[in-house]
C-alpha cells in the first residue's frame, strides 16, 4: 500500500497529473496511454500502475478533485 502523506508519493502523484494533463491537451485521451504518461513523467510504468489502476482511475481522481 502506498502512503499517501509521503512527500516522494505527493511529487511522483503530481509529476503523474501534469503528464497527463499535457498529454490530454495534445492528443486527446483516448490516444494516450499509460506508457506515454510514465514517459511525460519521467517514471516506469510500475510506478505508475503503484499508484493508480489505469489511465480512467487517474481521469477519475483528477475530475473528482476538480
Amino acid at each position: 500500500m502506498v502512503n499517501q502523506d509521503d512527500p516522494r508519493v505527493l511529487r511522483t502523484r503530481q509529476l503523474i497529473r501534469e503528464a497527463f494533463s499535457d498529454l490530454l491537451q495534445k492528443k486527446g485521451f483516448d490516444a494516450i496511454t499509460v506508457k506515454d504518461i510514465a514517459q511525460k513523467a519521467s517514471i516506469n510504468r510500475a510506478t505508475f500502475y503503484a499508484h493508480y489502476e489505469d489511465k480512467y482511475d487517474l481521469l477519475e481522481e483528477i475530475t473528482e478533485q476538480s
